[in-house]
C-alpha cells in the first residue's frame, strides 16, 4: 500500500527542513524523504541571507541581490523582505537548542564573524558561541585575541586566522596563536576537529581543557580566546565553564568541512522535524507516475501519493544536479533541465564562461540549477534551496539564507496547493 501525505519534501538539508516545518505549521501532513544528511551538515554554521560592502540592512542587501539576473530572490518580488522576517522567526522558533544569535528581522544588520581563513564573513544568524565573536564588538575596544590551536595542522590554520584578525582589528586590537598542552601526544596531530569535539564531550575533558587554556592564555597575554570547537553536545555549557575558569571571554570559530557547527545544525534540524510531527524516511526518491514519488530502499520500492511535492535535493554536493556524459545538466529526481550561466551544457574542461582561472573570479558554473517560475514551481513540483539555480553561496550570494527563505515559501505554497487538491477531490476526500 502506498504511503500518503499532503506534502512530500525531497531533501533533508536546511531548505527541505524549512519547507517541511513551514508546511507542517500550515496544517499539512508532511513526509520528508532524504537519502542522507543534507549539505547543511558540512556548512560553517553561519546562516547568511545577503550582505553588502557598505554594511546596510539585510533587507536592503537582499533587494540588491534580487536584481541579479537569475537569483532566486527575484522570484519573491515584494514578498522578499517579509519572507526574510518569517524565515528568521521560523529558525529561532524551531532551533532553540542552537542558541541562534543575530538578526531578528530584515531591518537588522549582519554580524561580522572571523573565518578559518582569517577573513570576516557577514552573516545574519550564528550559533551563540560563534556569534559572540562579532568583530564589531572586538574592534571597538582594545583586545588581544588568542586564536587557539589544539593539535596538528590547526597551528597553521590558527596562524592564518591570527594574521587576518590582526589586520581586521588594527590599530586598536591584535591576535596571537595560543597553543594549550591538552593535545600534545603524537597521535593527537592526526585527529580531525569532530574527533576532538567528541573527545571534549567526554567526562573530565572539559575541566582539563579549561586548566590548559588558562595556562596558555596567561603565557600569551590573551584577553579573549577563539577556539576551533566547543564540543558537539553542549557548547553553551562548555563555553560557560571555560569562561568561569579562564576568566576571559570565549568564542567559537566558524567551521570548515568536516564542520562541527554544521553537524550541530543538522542534528537540531532532525530533532525539530520530529518534534513538529514531520514523518521522515531514509531512502532515494525517484519519480513515479506524474509528479508522484517512489522511495527506493535497497531492492524495495515504495510508492508515495502526495498532494504536492517540494524538491530540495541540493546541487552538486547534495546530489540534486548531475552532469551527463555529453555535458548536459539535469536534475536527478524528476529529470528537470538545469542550466549554468544560461547554458544547459558544461564543457569537458573548465573555461572562463563557467569557471574563472583565479579562485576569486566569477564561477557561474557553481550556480547551476533548475529554473523555477514566480510560484517556485518547475515541472509541476515546488523547488527550493540549492537545486534552484542563479546563486553561488561561496560568493556571499545568500548561502543558507536562500535555502531557508525559499524552503519556507515553497513549503507554505505546497501546503496551500495540497489543500486545494484535497478540496477538489471526489467527495472532498483528503490524502491522509
Amino acid at each position: 500500500m502506498a504511503l500518503t501525505a499532503d506534502v512530500v519534501v525531497i531533501g533533508g538539508g536546511l531548505a527541505g527542513s524549512c519547507a517541511a516545518l513551514a508546511a507542517r505549521e500550515a496544517g499539512a501532513d508532511v513526509l520528508l524523504v532524504a537519502r542522507a544528511p543534507g549539505a547543511s551538515a558540512v556548512s560553517s554554521g553561519a546562516i547568511d541571507f545577503a550582505a553588502s560592502e557598505d554594511d546596510e540592512s539585510i533587507g536592503e542587501a537582499a533587494r540588491k541581490l534580487a536584481r541579479s539576473p537569475g537569483h532566486p530572490y527575484a522570484l519573491l518580488g515584494d514578498g522578499l523582505v517579509p519572507a526574510i522576517d518569517d524565515a528568521l522567526a521560523l529558525l529561532r522558533r524551531h532551533l532553540v537548542a542552537l542558541d541562534l544569535t543575530g538578526a531578528r528581522m530584515a531591518a537588522d544588520r549582519n554580524l561580522w564573524l572571523p573565518t578559518p581563513a582569517g577573513f570576516a564573513k557577514p552573516t545574519a544568524l550564528a550559533q551563540g558561541a560563534i556569534a559572540a565573536g562579532d568583530l564589531r564588538n572586538l574592534g571597538a575596544r582594545e583586545a588581544r585575541v588568542g586564536v587557539v590551536a589544539f593539535a596538528g595542522s590547526q597551528a597553521v590554520e590558527a596562524g592564518l586566522v591570527a594574521s587576518g584578525l590582526s589586520r581586521l582589528l588594527a590599530p586598536v586590537s591584535s591576535a596571537v596563536v595560543v597553543t594549550p598542552d591538552l593535545y600534545s601526544k603524537r597521535g593527537d596531530a592526526l585527529r580531525t576537529l569532530p574527533e576532538i569535539a567528541r573527545d571534549l564531550d567526554q567526562s573530565g575533558r572539559r575541566a582539563a581543557l579549561a586548566e590548559s587554556l588558562a595556562r596558555a592564555a596567561a603565557q600569551a597575554r590573551a584577553t579573549h580566546l577563539l577556539l576551533p570547537t566547543l564540543g558537539i553536545d553542549d557548547p553553551v555549557a562548555m563555553r560557560a565553564e571555560l569562561e568561569r575558569v579562564v576568566q576571559k571571554p570565549v568564542f567559537e570559530l566558524l567551521g570548515v568541512p568536516p564542520s562541527v557547527p554544521g553537524l550541530r545544525l543538522q542534528t537540531a534540524l532532525e530533532r525539530a522535524l520530529t518534534k513538529a510531527g514531520v514523518r521522515t524516511v531514509r531512502g532515494v526518491a525517484e519519480r513515479g507516475a506524474g509528479t508522484d514519488v517512489q522511495i527506493v530502499r535497497g531492492v524495495e520500492c515504495e510508492p508515495v501519493r502526495a498532494g504536492a511535492v517540494v524538491l530540495a535535493s541540493g546541487r552538486f554536493l547534495g546530489g540534486g544536479i548531475r552532469c551527463e556524459a555529453d555535458g548536459r545538466l539535469r536534475e536527478t529526481v524528476f529529470d528537470l533541465p538545469a542550466t549554468a550561466a544560461g547554458r544547459n551544457v558544461l564543457t569537458a574542461l573548465p573555461n572562463e564562461h563557467l569557471f574563472a582561472e583565479r579562485a576569486a573570479g566569477p564561477h557561474p558554473g557553481l550556480a547551476a540549477g533548475v529554473t523555477a517560475d514566480a510560484e517556485l514551481r518547475a515541472g509541476g513540483v515546488f523547488v527550493c534551496g540549492a537545486v534552484l539555480g542563479g546563486f553561488d553561496p561561496a560568493r556571499q550570494q545568500g548561502g543558507l539564507g536562500v535555502c531557508a527563505i525559499t524552503g519556507l515559501v515553497a513549503g507554505r505554497r505546497a501546503a496551500r496547493s495540497a489543500g486545494r487538491a484535497a478540496a477538489s477531490a471526489p467527495g472532498g476526500a483528503v490524502l491522509q
